[in-house]
Order: structure tokens, then C-alpha cells, then sequence
């Protein structure tokens, strides 16, 4: 063949080996996608999104639509585990986009909970509310009201991610507690929060940050200490993608043998962070820390989660009534099992 149609069927558009410069790059978006992205991301940097949104909520979805649906942008959210700051829920939301921006959208419980945390601000919510120790939240078979009153009054208190990482003198509001409940998110491992004094930080290690904080402050020296390792079912779609050690807290995390599904490997790393958890608050308080396994959208694990609380303040009052004082060694901390998802003693 000769010289120069060699250099031209390499040159030719429909040949299909284009030049490096020419060929177009899987992650290129379309020019008008472009510019309402573009468009889009300057209006959230100069914090006017809310001059557009939600009244203009109509208009944008569409085209917002579009962008999502566009090929880069599914081929860059095919590498999303390189994302940290993308929340979990993203695609769960921009898949109906256009759904929600109707007049006539009214968000489900599932929307509701998966809108949690997705909007971030520097505030506490709290919501105080009662739970009947006869429903289908309590133990069966159970009717003295003795060692558990009619109604157990909670106060949940949501922190922002801004204060996962600032003082806690707020806690100094709150006493009267029989015991405290801590919630983590097990898929915030690979999750970075944005903070005044620090640019971004692991999401999990800011509520490792506060999880100490609860641990040392004397208002809760003695009461039992729960900690719910929350969003199992997201960590155990998650761990296949993304190694533990991201966390830099789980850097020497490794399976103790070799893993042939999901299952295996998101139990091991499920202990290994259990385990960590617990290790910590002994070294603090010279306690033991119960720790269970929930799944915040299944409602009957959060039932057995409120079951499992209430199991606990009874031990706690009966080893009182019998010791006169918080005794480790009792049955107070049982062992019946070595996962954490059972006792967590």
C-alpha cells in the first residue's frame, strides 16, 4: 500500500483508529450538556442555588435529566468510588429527577429517608418521641410494667456533618439519660465532609471523632453505651467495590481467608469495624460497648434494634438493683456469642 494512503486510512474518521487528539474521549460531553453544566456548578459555587431552585425546579429537570442520562456521565458514575463527596443516594434521586419536580410529587417514606444527610447544614435537629413497650417494637410476652413502663420517651438527635467535627458542648443540654445510642453510617467509609478548618475529611473518622467525644464526657460515664453500625445493606453492595482500607483508621484491615461472594467479605469487615469500635471505647472507659447491626430503611430491624436497647437498660437497672454499682463483670455485659450483632458484650 502505498505512503500516503497508509497516512490517510489512519487519518480517516470512519476508519475508527483516529489520532489520540481526535478521537473522542468517552467522558465528552456534548457541548450544550456543557454549559447548563457549567452553568449549574457556578450557580452552586456563589451559593445562589437557591435563588433557581425550587421555583425553577420544572424548567431545569429536563435538561438535568439529560446531563444525568448522558453517556459521560454514566461512564464517569460507572467510577463513582473515586468520587467521595457523591452522596450513596445520588442515583436513587437523579434516576427520577423529573418525577420529583412535579407539582403533584409528594416524597414516600423511602425518599424521605434517603434525603437524610444529603442536604448539608450546621445545625442540631431534635426530635423527641415515645415507643410502646407493648407494640410490635417491644418483647413479646412481656407485661411488667415494673421493669418497663408503658411508654419509653427517645430524644434523636441529628448532627450535622459540620458538627461531627466541631466542640460538643452541646451535650452538656442534654441529662437525664438511662442510655445513649450511637448511630454510624458503616458506608461513610470511602464519604468525605467538607469543614471550615479542614478542606474535606473521612466522614466515618469525623464520627469516630464525636464517637470518642460521647465516650469521655462524664454526663454519660454511667450509662450503657450502644453503638448501631447503621446501612448494612449499602456496605455490603459497597464493600465489593471499594476496599476498607480507604479509612485510613482500616489500613490494615484484610479478610481472614479468601472471599467468593459479597456476603463473606462484608460480614469479616463488619466484625473487623465492630471490633476497632470496641477497642476504642475500652481503651477510653475501661467499659464494654454493645454493638448491633441495623439496617435504618428495613423496619424490622430498627424494631429489634429498640428491642435490643430496651434488653439492655433492663440488665443495666437489675445489675444496679443487685451490685449498687455499674459492675463490668456481671451479667451486665454478657457473651453469649462472639459476633457483635448478637450482644455485643
Amino acid at each position: 500500500m502505498p505512503e500516503g494512503l497508509k497516512c490517510w486510512a489512519f487519518g480517516h474518521p470512519e476508519s475508527g483508529i483516529l489520532p489520540d487528539r481526535q478521537r473522542k474521549s468517552v467522558y465528552s460531553i456534548e457541548k450544550r450538556l456543557r454549559n447548563f453544566s457549567d452553568w449549574l456548578l457556578d450557580t452552586v459555587a456563589r451559593g445562589d442555588l437557591d435563588t433557581f431552585f425550587p421555583a425553577a425546579a420544572r424548567e431545569y429537570a429536563p435538561i438535568a435529566d439529560e446531563v444525568w442520562k448522558d453517556p459521560a456521565i454514566q461512564e464517569t458514575y460507572k467510577r463513582r468510588e473515586e468520587l467521595h463527596c457523591l452522596p450513596d443516594v445520588a442515583k436513587y434521586f437523579l434516576d427520577r429527577a423529573i418525577e420529583i419536580s412535579s407539582n403533584e410529587y409528594e416524597p414516600s417514606e423511602e425518599d424521605i429517608l434517603n434525603a437524610e444527610g444529603v442536604i448539608p447544614n450546621n445545625g442540631l435537629a431534635l426530635f423527641e418521641f415515645s415507643s410502646d413497650d407493648h407494640s410490635t417494637m417491644s418483647e413479646t410476652g412481656n407485661d411488667n410494667s415494673e421493669v418497663h413502663p408503658p411508654s419509653s420517651k427517645y430524644q434523636l438527635i441529628r448532627i450535622s456533618s459540620k458538627g461531627l467535627l466541631d466542640s460538643s458542648k452541646w451535650l452538656e443540654m442534654f441529662e437525664g439519660f438511662r442510655a445513649l445510642v450511637y448511630c454510624v453510617s458503616l458506608s461513610d467509609y470511602d464519604q468525605m465532609v467538607a469543614h471550615d478548618t479542614c478542606p474535606f475529611s473521612n466522614k466515618l473518622l469525623a464520627s469516630r471523632y464525636l464517637f470518642e467525644s460521647l465516650a469521655r464526657h462524664p454526663s454519660f460515664e454511667d450509662i450503657p453505651f450502644v453503638l448501631l453500625l447503621n446501612k448494612y445493606d449499602a456496605f455490603e453492595e459497597k464493600i465489593n467495590l471499594v476496599p476498607l482500607s480507604v479509612c485510613e483508621w482500616f489500613s490494615d484491615f484484610s479478610p481472614s481467608k479468601p472471599h467468593h461472594n459479597s456476603q463473606s467479605l462484608a460480614h469479616q469487615a463488619y466484625y473487623y469495624i465492630a471490633v476497632k469500635f470496641k477497642l476504642l471505647y475500652t481503651s477510653i472507659t475501661g467499659k464494654k460497648l454493645f454493638v448491633r447491626q441495623t439496617n435504618g430503611r428495613d423496619s424490622e430491624s430498627v424494631h429489634d434494634a429498640f428491642k435490643y436497647i430496651r434488653e439492655i437498660i433492663k440488665w443495666d437497672e437489675e445489675a444496679r438493683n443487685v451490685y449498687g454499682i455499674y459492675e463490668n463483670n456481671s451479667f451486665y455485659s454478657p457473651e453469649r456469642s462472639s459476633s457483635p450483632n448478637i450482644r455485643g458484650g
